[in-house]
């Protein structure tokens, strides 16, 4: 696969951001309150930019290259598959962005990639994977384990020892009690209060939280693995 190298030699801290509709522009708003100026948008869909994009860059999944930078990547979309996807096109450092007022307690580990927004908090021996999303007044207790590419949507609430996998989306202002355990690519729906494990990729709605449907992401992955055996 071809490398593109994009170079900008201005001075100071500098990252790009891969997305440019309204999540992108907070993401924007936590690298300039931490001093970073933002130098370009890479976007695969413009007409669904927000309109004060500027520093519009070509989008990178239809490029069908591998992307070289000479500046740190944020990833600014809240869609988790498709953060996975760009993550594995770009062969640059992604800089881990957390907001100034977000709260973190010690001990908690945070994956390469990862944003956390503002107000957020992340207690005592809380474990993030790479490009996870925590967004905005976000709650996750302590001993908590959050996946790669998973996302904890704003005021969600994460008691103690509960685990989120990989790819899977808390919606907002969803309560998972203690010790739940949410499967891979899974959905827990807005406002959601989980009192039982999820199963892989399902989607859970309600108070208490019902599964209603599973992802077909799942039967193309278990016809991927079947088809590699």
């Amino acid at each position: 696969m071809a490398e593109l190298t994009l170079v900008d030699r201005s001075g100071g801290p500098h990252a790009y951001i891969y997305g440019a509709g309204g999540h992108a522009h907070v993401v924007a708003t936590v690298l300039e309150d931490l001093g970073i100026e933002v130098v370009g948008m890479f976007e695969d869909h413009p007409e669904r930019s927000h309109p004060l994009s500027d520093k519009m860059l070509p989008g990178i999944v239809e490029l069908g290259e591998r992307v070289l930078l000479d500046h740190p990547v944020v990833l600014g979309v809240g869609d988790n598959t498709v953060r996975q996807t760009v993550a594995g096109l770009i062969g640059s450092r992604f800089l881990t962005a957390v907001h100034p007022s977000a709260l973190i307690a010690k001990r908690v580990t945070i994956g390469t990639g990862t944003v956390v927004l503002q107000g957020s908090v992340i207690q005592h021996n809380t474990k993030l994977g790479e490009h996870v999303l925590i967004n905005t007044s976000a709650s996750v207790d302590h001993d908590n384990v959050i996946g790669d590419f998973a996302h904890i949507s704003p005021n969600a609430t994460l008691c103690g020892h509960v685990v989120v996998g990989e790819g899977s989306h808390v919606g907002a202002g969803a309560t998972l009690l203690p010790s739940i355990r949410v499967g891979k690519w899974a959905t827990v729906g807005a406002g959601a209060v989980v009192t039982e494990d999820v199963p892989d990729f399902a989607t859970v709605v309600g108070v208490p939280a019902r599964v209603i449907k599973y992802s077909p992401l799942g039967d193309r992955i278990a016809t991927r693995h079947e088809s590699s055996g």
